[in-house]
């Protein structure tokens, strides 16, 4: 890649340790990765895998495309993760009743106490970040992320 010939003095640059967005990326990143690392340990698992989960402990019965509207994969993550997890035995699939061609998800009893042990330690990383606000920042954290998530419109259009 070639070198800017614009002079440094009126080149514009963001300055990556002030810019807020990138910040929360890698914040997200770190997050992620402590996530990661948690359910490949305790129960050999990918982060795709445990988002399936985690969306499907939340609202048994989700649908796939349910799952991918809430997580941020897109739906060929979610259907190999998904395949995984039934292939394992964590997760079962229901026929719906007034749609054959739409499956709801569900975790089995093995899923389901997998979740239950994996779900604690994966709250610890949340713990872990939030020790460095008060009670009131952690609320007010929460509601401006809310509202900045809210209002930042989804490029994929979902």
């Amino acid at each position: 890649m070639k070198p800017s010939n614009t002079p440094i003095a009126t080149r514009r640059v963001i300055e990556l340790d002030s810019y807020w967005p990138y910040q929360l990326t890698v914040l997200a990143d770190r997050i992620s990765r402590h996530t990661a690392g948690i359910v490949k340990q305790y129960g050999q698992l990918n982060l795709s895998q445990w988002r399936v989960m985690a969306a499907i402990a939340e609202q048994p019965g989700r649908t796939a495309a349910e799952v991918v509207t809430i997580t941020p994969m897109d739906k060929g993550i979610v259907s190999r993760a998904t395949k995984a997890l039934l292939v394992a035995g964590l997760v079962r699939r229901e026929a719906s009743t007034g749609d054959g061609r739409v499956s709801h998800l569900f975790l089995t009893g093995t899923g389901e106490r997998l979740y239950q042990a994996l779900m604690p330690r994966v709250e610890a990383v949340s713990r872990e970040i939030h020790t460095a606000l008060s009670d009131d920042e952690q609320r007010r954290f929460s509601a401006l992320l809310g509202r900045l998530v809210s209002t930042m419109s989804d490029p994929s259009g979902g």
